[in-house]
């Protein structure tokens, strides 16, 4: 009976420490051989120290461990799981006499083990608690309303590093998630205010976000955790540029058979990928919003049979919000995208049933409302519930 033991050496010598390590923190030169970074595990900065063959966190790992031990440490695991997981074996490997294993670099783990969920998670709670109450009334402030909170799961962050400060300056920022389908890809940070620094390095910097360690935003489009998920060819797809502009529009509409999708930041529009277009392509009804008017007709043409719009006045979406607009602006865009009575006809109790979800409409809406209802006929009454503010049907 053959006895089997394992190869730790080989392991070990099968493993650059700092390619691991880079893999869950942002680590920067100290020397030659080694790397320094906030640790992954307690959190701080400079505070975990990795070379090819050690690391030691001087706060929660104060002992040089080798790579087994990262693992081990980092993920909880047994030391077999550990050397499973760096040997890509499920069982510990035979110790014969072989050569070295060509070093190689890790498989990078899924990004959620990361933390992302759990900062995601915490970020959630402290929104709701009174903790959250200054990231509470930034929203508030610009007309995001706790149901939107919800739905796109928005969170608080009182401390984010800013960017280039190694964690040493902090600023308060809404914590945005991205999914695809429902898998946490990215994090984005919005600081309640346009940030002026000098960073790390001695430069002069200023930053209104920045994103979570990691993320990873390419072939996304900011808002799938609210959408319908249903009926697309019964409904109207927004898309628009910046996570707020994309609430803003949800809020306004999404009781009117309305999905809502952001590129993300401006000019982003332009990185269209075939499956956003073929996603697009299932709904009856597409509209385009962006700030410039260039930019959406240059999107346009990645997406046929798009209706493009810009904002009006330089008013982006929540702009409009605030100023109690946007609800007219979004109905006649929509109006004036539809090319036959069918449509119009459709749009017309799209708008009813929004008016009876959202338990009243803004002025422009109704005004489209009454429009379509005379045109076609329809027995639709539009009453004043409200001056100045919301319309209600009767």
């Amino acid at each position: 009976m053959s006895t089997k033991t394992i190869d730790t050496a080989a392991i070990k010598q099968g493993v650059n420490l700092i390619d691991l390590a880079e893999q869950r923190s942002e680590l920067r030169k100290e020397s030659t051989l080694e790397r320094s970074g906030p640790c992954p595990k307690c959190g701080g900065t400079k505070r975990l120290h990795v070379t090819a063959e050690w690391f030691f966190c001087r706060d929660c790992h104060p002992k040089r461990g080798d790579a087994i031990e990262w693992v081990q440490w980092l993920d909880g695991v047994s030391f077999l799981e550990a050397v499973a997981q760096l040997s890509g074996n499920a069982l510990p490997m035979p110790a014969t006499k072989r050569k070295a294993a060509p070093k190689r670099k890790a498989k990078r783990p899924d990004w959620r083990q990361a933390n992302a969920e759990q900062i995601v998670a915490t970020s959630q709670d402290f929104l709701f608690s009174p903790k959250g109450e200054m990231g509470q009334e930034y929203l508030l402030g610009r007309g995001i309303e706790a149901h939107a909170w919800l739905a796109f799961g928005l969170g608080f962050g009182p401390r984010v590093a800013l960017p280039g400060t190694e964690g040493k300056q902090r600023a308060p920022a809404i914590v945005l998630p991205w999914y695809r389908g429902g898998r946490l890809c990215a994090v984005r940070y919005r600081f309640l205010e346009a940030q002026a620094y000098t960073d790390a390095d001695g430069h002069e910097r200023s930053a209104k976000q920045s994103a979570l360690y990691g993320s990873d935003f390419s072939g996304l489009l900011y808002g799938g955790q609210a959408l319908m998920g249903c009926a697309e060819d019964l409904r109207t797809l927004v898309l628009c540029e910046g996570e707020i502009n994309a609430l803003s529009l949800w809020l306004m509409s999404h009781e009117s058979a309305v999905d809502v999708l952001s590129f993300g930041s401006e000019g982003q529009s332009q990185n269209l990928t075939e499956a956003m277009v073929n996603h697009a392509a299932k709904y009856r009804t597409v509209i385009l919003w962006a700030d410039k008017p260039e930019i959406a007709k240059g999107a346009m043409r990645l997406l046929p049979g798009a209706f493009a719009i810009s904002s009006p006045g330089g008013q982006d979406a929540n702009d409009l919000l605030k100023a109690g607009l946007l609800g007219g602006v979004l109905s006649t865009a929509r109006l004036k995208a539809c090319s036959a009575d069918e449509a119009r006809e459709a749009l017309l109790w799209d708008l009813w049933d929004g008016a009876k979800g959202l338990q009243g409409v803004d002025g422009g809406t109704a005004s489209v409302l009454k429009r379509l209802a005379d045109e076609l006929g329809k027995p639709v009454q539009v009453s004043e519930l409200e001056p100045g503010r919301w319309l209600a049907l009767g």
